[in-house]
């Protein structure tokens, strides 16, 4: 008999909030299993997520987990160009519903806190 390993849902909030990102309040942004994911934006930021009564786990990744963000530069310039290299770092906000795990990444900037996040690892 072989047990079924639990599947991980990777979401792109950025894309997944759009304008809202703009309007302060909380917005419904996808599910979590069978409950709602809610933003709560401040600001122009994320300020938290929630998903019925399921736990929230606040996360951080310098891996792309959800087609964020574009890795093309964009140039135009006169003179001398010195180039620095950019480490992006996204942050998300992972449900478990007791069968499978659904998170929901966004951009630093996006995000109000940056403070009490834990490295992503498969969980």
């Amino acid at each position: 008999m072989s047990v079924a390993k639990d599947k991980h849902y990777h979401k792109n909030g950025s894309e997944l909030l759009g304008q809202n990102l703009k309007k302060n309040g909380k917005h419904a942004v996808g599910k979590a299993g069978k409950e709602t994911a809610i933003v709560e934006v401040s600001g122009g930021k994320v300020l938290n997520m929630t998903a019925g009564n399921l736990q929230v786990k606040k996360i951080m990744s310098k891996k792309k987990m959800a087609g964020i963000g574009t890795n093309n530069i964009h140039l135009a310039a006169f003179g001398d160009i010195q180039l620095a290299q950019n480490y992006d770092v996204y942050y998300g906000y992972c449900f478990y519903d007791g069968f499978d795990y659904y998170c929901y990444w966004y951009l630093a900037y996006e995000v109000y806190s940056i403070e009490g996040w834990d490295e992503y690892i498969t969980m």
